[in-house]
């Protein structure tokens, strides 16, 4: 045992001799080519990262926006099957709040709807515009030319105002 840990220590002091003799030398020194390959490396890692981060980032908003728009799909189905009178939908999204259909932290969804349809709107934290209606209950991206289907009345106010 002693020869093990005697062998242990004389290999420790040899690379604590090679590295300090490393230093000494110029052949083991640092150059400024290496610093700078060393630097460049540690900034494209850096901005890969960075690029990654920052693409997660709206990818998430915009799949919150869109989640919160299947909370309305389901809410409004509920919401017609519980109202007795006129099998309507909910006009606002206060009605489904109203009701305990969808929490009070859902912001930024408009909602329109009457007896015989409904639509919704949500804007993403990126400042995407998502909409589902009671005939197309997939989100779908708003852009300008894209047409409003559904309560148009509402929706498209909100949508000029938004734009």
């Amino acid at each position: 045992m002693t020869q093990a840990f005697s062998h242990i220590e004389a290999s420790s002091s040899a690379a604590k001799v090679r590295v300090a003799d490393a230093f000494k030398n110029e052949a083991g020194a640092f150059d400024l080519p290496s610093i700078l390959v060393g630097v460049v490396v540690v900034g494209v890692l850096t901005a890969g990262v960075l690029a990654s981060i920052f693409g997660v980032i709206p990818f998430a908003q915009n799949k919150g926006a869109q989640q919160d728009l299947g909370a309305i799909t389901t809410a409004q189905g509920v919401y017609k099957a519980q109202i007795e009178e006129g099998r309507g939908y909910a006009g606002t999204i206060g009605d489904l709040q109203a009701q305990n259909l969808v929490g009070q932290d859902v912001h930024g969804v408009f909602v329109s709807g009457d007896e015989d349809s409904w639509a919704a709107i949500a804007k993403s934290a990126s400042g995407q515009w998502y909409q589902v209606t009671s005939k197309n209950t997939t989100p779908v991206e708003l852009t300008v030319a894209t047409p409003i289907e559904g309560a148009e009345h509402v929706t498209a106010v909100v949508l000029n105002l938004a734009l």
